[in-house]
């Protein structure tokens, strides 16, 4: 088995990515000269973890984040105060609060659904 596959889980063989960014890089490395103004990103879980970091990497860039938080009170303690997030509810269990979040997110994008 060759020596550059991550685990024995892994069915097909793993090599290694031509990337200046590594195990240390950070969110600021990988977006630095990255200008994501006048982009809009929907960021899930962009209130916690990754996610989190993820949204304010993006907003550094200058994107507009949307993110849809399950837990509105968290998501409002972690992203207060962050310019350029916005958080727009959605609850994925609720068919009507999907059908929500669409009426108000497409048109806030300029994008159409078809």
């Amino acid at each position: 088995m060759a020596d550059y596959l991550i685990s024995d889980r892994t069915t097909t063989p793993q090599m290694p990515l031509k990337s200046p960014f590594g195990a240390a890089s950070i969110a600021s490395d990988v977006m630095a000269e990255i200008d994501q103004g006048g982009r809009t990103a929907l960021v899930t879980g962009g209130y916690s973890g990754l996610g989190l970091v993820t949204t304010k990497a993006l907003a550094a860039a200058g994107a507009h984040v949307v993110v849809p938080p399950r837990d509105l009170t968290r998501a409002q303690a972690a992203l207060t105060g962050l310019p350029g997030a916005e958080l727009l509810p959605l609850d994925l269990t609720d068919a009507a609060a999907v059908a929500d979040f669409t009426t108000a997110f497409v048109p806030a994008v300029g994008r159409s659904t078809c």
